[in-house]
């Protein structure tokens, strides 16, 4: 943890998955033995705007399902997770997830820590992997929380 030390500002970016909490709960250790606040940070592709009832289209769901209830969810759960336990900020952008989360890294200059989603070569060449992406273009430290 002593790479840590310094550390004011600690970003997680987090969707409500499984891994985005682990990589939140990793972070929170890390706030704690440092004194850094947390920027928690959800990406959406579609601001709430473009929400829209009964659609249907050829786009999986995570793109296509109302955005609203998934970044209150997301950051509502998250908010559970730290409230008293470390200072926190919760941020809400719009636009490609990877690229987002590093704009904000790089305007913060703060380390990231991100859920890694454990998919397979063929899958994450298929489905892609924020995670992956963000470790290879990342300027300054990612922790990948598997």
């Amino acid at each position: 943890m002593e790479a840590w030390e310094g550390v004011t500002r600690i970003l997680v970016p987090v969707d409500g998955s499984a891994g985005s909490l682990k990589a939140l709960d990793t972070a929170i250790l890390l706030a704690r033995s440092s004194g850094a606040t947390i920027d928690i940070l959800y990406v959406s592709y579609f601001a709430s705007e473009t929400d829209t009832a009964n659609l249907v289209s050829w786009l999986p769901e995570r793109l296509t399902r109302p955005v609203a209830p998934a970044v209150h969810d997301a950051l509502g759960t998250a908010e559970e997770r730290v409230k008293g336990v470390v200072p926190y900020e919760l941020h809400e952008r719009t636009g490609n997830p990877p690229r987002e989360i590093l704009r904000f890294a790089e305007e913060h200059d703060e380390p990231i820590v991100i859920g890694g989603r454990g998919l397979s070569r063929v899958e994450g060449f298929f489905l892609g992997s924020v995670s992956q992406e963000i470790m290879e273009k990342a300027k300054g430290t990612v922790l990948i929380v598997k």
